[in-house]
């Protein structure tokens, strides 16, 4: 009878213990999550450094808590340790890239472009829909000339038809080689029949009928600030996505891709005064992702009632991002 009850008392210790371990790390992940989602990492390191990453070793999302973690060693320099997290994090969730990339992104930044290749090209093969993945593998082959790998590269996620992805690559394709505007029209063609929003096609089609020569100095613009985001100056980054919508005002993905510049870099006020911008003259050719954004940037101002007003539209827009923050601060 002893044995029996010191074993259910076992048991449950062990199962009161395990309840606890995945409650506290459900309140550390929000809170991760939530930075992460906002592109933001303001917590101390010696708070994060105490965060479980061992049980469980992924978020609700399915994120590796590594890698969460890593990013903050990594905002302190803490280069090796923050590596070290981020490989250890690949066996927590193997399919899904985000390490390889934050790896490859590294070393992008660090202009060691044939180390980055490596992990960049496994993220984007790991998640071919991820734009952000594509993105700094397109940029990485543009350094390294790799123009047939990047056409190829291209050509297994061009039938996704997931618009970033398509201005990306005409984007780089130009950058590597001005001499293929005429084939870049027939692809241009073929994106305008099966993306929805052809508004979002103006920039290019602008550049590929007026002549990527003529038209020159927008897509180095345009590039440039992508360079600039990726490399993290972000105010520098805001500053040429605004330069570019002064020489194409009617592209609304400029005056956004400023937004979040300025959201990323901490400028809340000029990041608000974009977004509504945005909001007010281009609000039927949006998705959602300016809404979403807006949010964020308000419930970090502490205006929880309008940060959820926004969540709620950006959702109805098919941002589906918005439902996890919806869930998380606003059905309390």
């Amino acid at each position: 009878m002893k044995i029996k009850f010191f074993l259910i008392l076992s048991l449950l210790l062990v199962s009161i213990y395990i309840h606890y371990r995945v409650n506290k790390s459900f309140i550390e992940q929000t809170v991760l999550l939530f930075e992460f989602n906002s592109y933001q990492q303001t917590l101390p390191l010696d708070i994060v450094n105490e965060f479980n990453t061992d049980f469980p070793n992924i978020t609700t999302t399915a994120l590796p808590l590594k890698m969460m973690k890593a990013r903050y060693f990594m905002r302190d320099s803490l280069v090796e340790d923050a590596i070290q997290l981020l490989k250890k994090s690949q066996d927590d969730n193997p399919n899904l890239g985000i390490s390889d990339y934050e790896i490859g992104k590294y070393l992008y930044n660090e202009k060691k472009y044939d180390s980055a290749y490596l992990y960049l090209k496994k993220a984007a093969g790991k998640l071919p829909r991820n734009d952000m993945f594509s993105r700094l593998y397109f940029l990485d082959l543009a350094k390294l000339k790799k123009e047939k790998e990047l056409d190829s590269a291209f050509m297994e996620i061009k039938n996704f038809y997931i618009i970033d992805q398509w201005k990306d690559y005409l984007f780089t394709k130009l950058e590597v080689n001005p001499e293929s505007k005429q084939d870049l029209f027939s692809l241009l063609e073929e994106a305008k029949k099966n993306i929805a929003n052809g508004n979002q096609l103006r920039t290019l089609e602008s550049i590929l009928t007026v002549g990527y020569e003529n038209l020159n100095e927008l897509s180095q613009i345009v590039t440039q600030a992508e360079v600039m985001y990726e490399r993290e100056f972000f105010n520098e980054s805001a500053t040429l996505h605004l330069l570019a919508s002064n020489l194409d005002p009617s592209e609304y993905v400029h005056y956004e891709n400023a937004a979040l510049s300025y959201y990323r870099g901490n400028n809340f006020d000029e990041a608000e005064r974009f977004f509504r911008y945005v909001l007010s003259n281009f609000s039927t050719s949006l998705n959602g992702k300016s809404e979403f954004y807006l949010g964020m940037l308000l419930y970090e101002k502490k205006k929880k009632e309008e940060a959820c007003k926004f969540w709620n539209i950006s959702l109805k827009k098919g941002f589906d991002t918005s439902k996890r923050l919806i869930d998380t601060f606003c059905l309390e």
